[in-house]
């Protein structure tokens, strides 16, 4: 009898969530093509580290792999900036640039 009802309660929740149900794209959405078209280049290189990106104001900071702050900064113009900075070589970091916006981008470096 078990075995009957948990077959029948299988049954109706395939056929419930088998109907051709689609799941919405955003692809195509204003919002995508924002945070896709703006977008950072940051790499780090003989003690220099580069951020190429767009002009917009915001906070700058530099985490090491187990998330001390090395560096904190508010940035006026993010279009394009060298920060010298010693970091240990071979170590990996994370860039985080928070905009203006709210707008959060994330960058792994490793520096050599």
């Amino acid at each position: 009898m078990k075995v009957t009802k948990l077959f029948l309660c299988f049954l109706i929740s395939f056929f419930c969530f088998s109907i051709n149900y689609k799941v919405p794209q955003f692809t195509n959405s204003p919002l995508s093509k924002n945070i896709t078209e703006k977008s950072f280049n940051v790499y780090y290189k003989n003690n220099l580290l580069f951020i190429k990106g767009y002009n917009v104001n915001g906070v700058l900071k530099i985490y090491s792999i187990i998330g001390n702050i090395v560096l904190e900064m508010n940035i006026q113009d993010l279009s394009s900036l060298s920060i010298p900075i010693n970091l240990i070589k071979h170590n990996m970091y994370i860039v985080r640039i928070k905009t203006a916006d709210n707008t959060i981008f994330s960058h792994k470096i490793v520096a050599q």
